[in-house]
């Protein structure tokens, strides 16, 4: 039991990001869910439906 938990927490642990890592790409990614999320309260908020 002992050992799945320290394996549990390996996993779970937050590992320092990649300075190889395309920032513009991630930017990217966050400003494209930000205008989902945007869309979908907007359609909320109007009260449309998109269904039939």
């Amino acid at each position: 039991m002992g050992n799945y938990l320290e394996r549990l927490k390996n996993k779970l642990k937050i590992k320092k990001l990649d300075s190889n890592q395309p920032i513009k790409a991630w930017l990217f990614v966050i400003f494209l869910n930000l205008i989902g999320f945007s869309g979908f309260f907007y359609l909320k908020i109007n009260n449309i439906h998109l269904n039939n």
